[in-house]
């Protein structure tokens, strides 16, 4: 849920491989800019980033 190519996550050097899942959560609760986005949600199915493919099978179209 990290996006490593945002200038605020670049401006804080790390390597986002290296990261795990509970030091993600910290980095994203301190940067909330780090996270990837949009979220978008059905309540069962989860699309993180622009993926239209993604977004049309949630409201299915």
């Amino acid at each position: 849920m990290l996006n490593p190519k945002s200038a605020g996550f670049k401006n804080l050097h790390l390597a986002a491989d290296k990261i795990n899942d509970q030091e993600a959560a910290r980095l994203i609760k301190e940067n909330p800019r780090i996270m990837r986005r949009p979220l978008f949600t059905d309540g069962k199915t989860l699309v993180i980033g622009f993926d239209p493919e993604g977004y049309a099978k949630i409201i299915g179209s």
